[in-house]
C-alpha cells in the first residue's frame, strides 16, 4: 500500500514538472502579416433631383435674357473679358417695353444678374432705336448702360462698372465699329432678337479701350398708357 502511494506521489510529481517544462517551452507570437490591399472604389451615386425654383423665379425669368460680354485692359494694364447673362426684369415690369411711332421702333429692355432690387446692382439697360423699321432705309440707334456691372478676374481682382461714364451709345464719338446684326421683331409675340458690338475709347471706366457685345433674345411689353 505505502508502495502504491510512492508510485502515485511520484507520477504527480512527473506531470507536474512536464506541465512546467511545456509552459516555459511556448513559442513567441509569430509576426502580423501584411495587410490587404484595399478594394476599388466603389462607382458614384446618381445625383439628386434639382430642387424647385423658389417663388417668383418663373415669374421674373420668363421674358428672356440679354447676355453681355466687356473686353478691355483694366486700369492696372492687365487684360480680361467678362460675360454676363442677365434674366431677372425689373419687380415692377418697367424697363420691359416696346413702343411704336410712325415708321420708328423703340426698345427698352433692363435685366438684373441676380435677384432684383430698388439700387440697380449688376444690371443693365438696353435701348434700341429701329428706324424705319421694315424699309430699305432702316437703321438703328442703340445705347447700353452698366449699372454695377462687375469684373472679376482669375488673379482675385476685380472692378466694377458704376458710374456715369458706363453709359454708352452708338452716337457718341468716343464710340467706334458699332453694328446691329440678325435683328428680328415679331409684333404678334412681341420676341425681340438681335446682336450687338461697339468699341469705346480710353473715357470709360478701365481708362484703357473697351469693346461691349452681346445678344438680345427677349419678349417686351406694350403699355396701353402710352398711346
Amino acid at each position: 500500500m505505502k508502495k502504491n502511494y510512492l508510485k502515485i506521489i511520484s507520477k504527480t510529481i512527473l506531470v507536474s514538472c512536464l506541465g512546467v517544462f511545456l509552459i516555459s517551452c511556448e513559442g513567441e507570437d509569430g509576426i502580423n502579416g501584411e495587410n490587404g490591399i484595399n478594394g476599388e472604389q466603389g462607382i458614384d451615386g446618381e445625383n439628386g433631383i434639382n430642387g424647385e425654383n423658389g417663388v417668383g423665379f418663373n415669374e421674373l425669368a420668363k421674358y428672356g435674357s440679354v447676355t453681355v460680354n466687356v473686353a478691355g485692359t483694366r486700369s492696372d494694364d492687365v487684360a480680361f473679358t467678362q460675360e454676363h447673362e442677365f434674366r431677372f426684369i425689373n419687380n415692377d415690369n418697367d424697363e420691359n417695353d416696346v413702343y411704336f411711332g410712325n415708321s420708328d421702333i423703340y426698345f427698352e429692355i433692363g435685366r438684373f444678374f441676380n435677384t432684383p432690387d430698388a439700387d440697380y446692382n449688376n444690371s443693365i439697360l438696353t435701348q434700341l432705336e429701329v428706324k424705319d423699321a421694315g424699309l430699305e432705309t432702316q437703321s438703328f440707334s442703340f445705347a447700353i448702360e452698366l449699372w454695377g456691372f462687375s469684373v472679376v478676374s482669375e488673379d482675385l481682382k476685380y472692378f466694377i462698372f458704376d458710374d456715369e461714364n458706363s453709359i454708352y451709345t452708338s452716337d457718341d464719338p468716343g464710340v467706334t465699329n458699332f453694328s446691329i446684326t440678325n435683328y428680328s421683331f415679331n409684333d404678334t409675340t412681341n420676341r425681340i432678337t438681335y446682336s450687338f458690338t461697339m468699341d469705346i475709347e480710353e473715357d470709360n471706366t478701365t481708362g484703357n479701350s473697351l469693346t461691349v457685345s452681346g445678344t438680345v433674345n427677349a419678349i417686351v411689353l406694350e403699355n396701353i398708357q402710352d398711346k
